[in-house]
């Protein structure tokens, strides 16, 4: 494990997260994207709403000039809350791990293929044996390197199995598991009773659909 002046000097003239992403706190993290991921649900989800009910505020005999608009609504409802769904059942994936791992500096991760959408395949280093590469996801949907990521993350979890990681500076939540699941399957076996049963606390003994 790498010290938090390691991943702090690396990034510290380019803070941009309103949270702290030194490796000290990860529930900042978590409301943050708890809030955004509730509040891209009312921007859109809300409008779609009132779209939807205000067809039946208009007489029974004049609703087919509003039902064009009451469909739009009523997709666009759906839209928002599949969406925020996605959102925050991924940031709750990631509340798991961090309650369950502590949170340590990995570094460097290796960039191995930005997939679209909303797909990263990376290696962290810092680890003895065979490196996993996993792919991580941002809950709130973005689909970049997140600024600085090659000088390190903040990570938890056990890279046969997975985890979440913060990237310094820029704040980025990400949850990963391995990119080819079935390749691992050796070494998550053979990890003892010990590492299995927190996996299983964590959510991520067994592959998680987020893909």
């Amino acid at each position: 494990m790498s010290t938090g002046q390691t991943g702090g000097s690396a990034v510290s003239e380019t803070v941009q997260a309103p949270y702290a992403t030194d490796g000290t706190d990860f529930k900042g993290a978590l409301w943050y994207y708890y809030r955004s991921a509730l509040t891209r649900f009312a921007k859109l989800g809300l409008p779609s709403a009132a779209l939807f009910v205000q067809m039946f505020a208009w007489p029974m005999d004049s609703r087919g000039y509003a039902l064009p608009f009451a469909i739009a609504g009523m997709f666009g409802l759906l839209t928002a809350f599949f969406l925020a769904y996605g959102r925050l059942f991924l940031t709750w994936r990631c509340a798991r791990v961090f309650r369950t791992y502590p949170l340590e500096f990995r570094t460097p991760v290796e960039k191995v293929k930005l997939e679209r959408p909303l797909r990263l395949h990376m290696r962290l280093g810092d680890k003895t044996g065979q490196p996993v590469t996993l792919l991580a996801k941002d809950p709130l949907g973005r689909s970049r390197w997140p600024d600085g990521i090659a000088n390190g993350v903040w990570f938890a979890g056990d890279d046969p199995f997975g985890g979440a990681a913060i990237v310094p500076g820029s704040g980025e939540l990400l949850f990963m598991q391995p990119s080819e699941w079935p390749l691992s399957a050796k070494e998550r076996e053979s990890a003892g009773e010990v590492r299995i049963q927190q996996a299983k606390r964590a959510g991520i003994a067994k592959a998680v659909s987020y893909r």
